[in-house]
């Protein structure tokens, strides 16, 4: 089973998606909140991974993420 990722068009940035982490539910709300205005799109992570950066919501990017 892939990994799936939140991911805008326009920032080209991702968050992966953790169903059973509740941290990470807050993460993914936090971005959507952030590219409120941004086409949002779910996707496998193999998909945009090189391409995207994974976003981080303190603002830097988080490798962590990419670590399923």
């Amino acid at each position: 089973m892939s990994l799936r990722c939140r991911a805008c068009i326009k920032c080209k940035t991702y968050i992966v998606i953790h169903a059973d982490n509740p941290v990470n539910q807050v993460e993914i709300k936090n971005f959507e909140r952030k590219h409120t205005s941004h086409t949002i799109m779910t996707v496998d992570l193999n998909e945009v991974k090189g391409i995207y950066s994974p976003f981080a919501s303190n603002g830097g990017v988080n490798p962590s993420e990419e670590n399923g």
